[in-house]
């Protein structure tokens, strides 16, 4: 009778189920929009905002930068097994990002480390 179809049941994921492939995000969805390949945008350490960080592959929020740039070193690197558009850099150190994917393991303006892949979405 009625001319729509139901939309399928959407499942609940809970956050403790997550894992991520970078350890910074951004303030906000769709930062990247606005933004020239020579600009920078701060990002946000994601392990000081979940109780568990470990145990969704983030470095623990007590973690020194080494081990915090060795835990985002891998994650960068599945994620550069995996071509997904529109994706950029970011120093997990500084904490800054930048749309410009051929920067990918250049060094980072401000620390000289390499520059790692970081997802906007």
């Amino acid at each position: 009778m009625w001319p729509f179809k139901r939309k399928p049941k959407q499942e609940v994921v809970s956050p403790q189920e997550i894992s991520f492939s970078q350890v910074d995000i951004t303030e906000a969805f769709d930062d990247n929009l606005s933004l020239k390949a020579d600009d920078w945008v701060e990002t946000i350490l994601l392990n000081v905002s979940i109780p568990d960080p470990t145990s969704q592959g983030l470095p623990p929020s007590e973690a020194t930068d080494e081990e915090t740039y060795e835990v985002a070193d891998r994650l960068s690197s599945l994620r550069e097994s995996i071509g997904i558009p529109g994706d950029g850099v970011y120093c997990p150190i500084c904490h800054i990002a930048n749309i410009d994917i051929d920067l990918l393991r250049t060094p980072c303006p401000k620390c000289e480390r390499s520059l790692l892949k970081f997802g906007w979405t």
